[in-house]
Order: C-alpha cells, then sequence, then structure tokens
C-alpha cells in the first residue's frame, strides 16, 4: 500500500462527523466487541471456517435477527422490554 492508498483510507467524511459523540464511540466499542465474540462463536460451530468466513456468516446471522425477532413474539416482546428499561433509564 502506498501513501496515497493510506491516506485515502483514512478519509472522515463531514457528515460522519456530524454524528461522533463520546456515547455513539462507547457504543460503537462495544458492539465491535460483541460481533468478535459472535465471530468467535460461530468459530466454536465450525472450526474449518476462516476468521473472514465466520465473519460473513455472523453478519448473516445479524441480517437475518429482525425477521428471526418478528417470528418469535416472545423474543420480540423482551427486546420492547429492554428498550423500555433503556429509555427509563435517560
Amino acid at each position: 500500500m502506498n501513501r496515497e492508498e493510506i491516506r485515502a483510507a483514512i478519509v472522515v467524511l463531514p457528515e460522519q462527523i456530524l454524528f461522533a459523540s463520546p456515547e455513539l464511540n462507547h457504543v460503537s466499542e462495544i458492539i465491535a466487541f460483541q460481533t468478535n465474540q459472535l465471530v468467535d462463536f460461530v468459530q466454536t460451530i465450525d472450526p474449518q471456517l476462516t476468521r473472514v468466513e465466520a465473519t460473513f456468516l455472523a453478519a448473516a446471522l445479524i441480517r437475518g435477527l429482525p425477521a428471526h425477532f418478528n417470528d418469535n413474539l416472545e423474543l420480540l416482546a423482551g427486546v420492547k422490554e429492554f428498550a423500555e428499561e433503556i429509555k427509563n433509564a435517560r
């Protein structure tokens, strides 16, 4: 990778700066850690998956979560309850 490619890789667009906050940075770190944990779990299911393959599968699992919650009213109720707890903690 040459110097031009490196500079291009770290460009931050103005609209991204508008959304930056300490709270968002903190929760971004949490979601990154939790995603890493999910990828670790996926690799326990099939240890022959590469890290990239396990990450791809984890992304597919995350993508499918809304449909899974909508198909399971008990899980959906739990998500709604947790959302209320978060709002009440403001």
